[in-house]
């Protein structure tokens, strides 16, 4: 595993890109229907790329992903 102290700026700045991305299209949806399948798709984005960033990097990684997350 990497450490988050080991990344440079660069791929920290991309992977709160895709994780702000994928939190507004998880808003997006929820916001239409709560109950759709678009919803709970975006919703496994958003936590299966905490979960991968979690995996590769550890917990500090995954703090500076954006925080307002669906619940996992």
């Amino acid at each position: 595993m990497q450490l988050v102290e080991g990344l440079d700026s660069g791929t920290i700045e991309r992977l709160g890109k895709q994780g702000e991305l994928l939190l507004r299209m998880y808003q997006a949806e929820f916001a239409k229907d709560p109950n759709s399948h678009a919803t709970e798709s975006s919703r496994s984005n958003v936590i299966a790329l905490r979960h991968t960033v979690k995996q590769m990097y550890g917990d500090a990684a995954v703090c500076r992903l954006p925080q307002d997350q669906p619940d996992s």
